[in-house]
C-alpha cells in the first residue's frame, strides 16, 4: 500500500518537473484568424490595382419588403374571399409578392 501511495505522488510530480503545466512566454491558443475558413491575402501583398470598391448605392429595400408583405396578405384575403374574385385577388397578391421579391434581390 505504501508502494502504491508512493507511486501515485510520483506520477502527479512528473508532469510538473517536466514543465508540462507551464504556460509558454508565446502564446499558442486559438486564434480569430486560425479559426476562419477561405484563403486570405495579406495586407503587404495587396496594392492599388488589387482592391475592388464596391459603389456605395442607397437602397431602398423597405418599399420591396412592404410590396412582399401587402401580395401575402391580398392572397391570404383571396383565399378567404372565395370563388372567382378570391381567385383574382391571390393571383394579383402573388404577382405583387413576386415583383417586391425580384427587387429585393435585385
Amino acid at each position: 500500500m505504501r508502494f502504491l501511495a508512493i507511486s501515485i505522488c510520483a506520477l502527479a510530480l512528473i508532469p510538473a518537473a517536466a514543465d508540462a503545466q507551464q504556460a509558454m512566454n508565446s502564446s499558442r491558443g486559438p486564434t480569430i484568424n486560425a479559426a476562419s475558413v477561405g484563403f486570405r491575402v495579406s495586407e503587404a501583398k495587396v496594392d492599388a490595382s488589387t482592391k475592388v470598391t464596391a459603389p456605395l448605392v442607397a437602397r431602398h429595400q423597405g418599399q420591396d419588403v412592404a410590396l412582399m408583405a401587402v401580395g401575402v396578405g391580398a392572397m391570404i384575403a383571396g383565399a378567404l374571399i372565395k370563388d372567382t374574385p378570391g381567385t383574382i385577388i391571390i393571383i394579383a397578391g402573388a404577382g405583387m409578392a413576386l415583383f417586391g421579391l425580384y427587387h429585393y434581390l435585385e
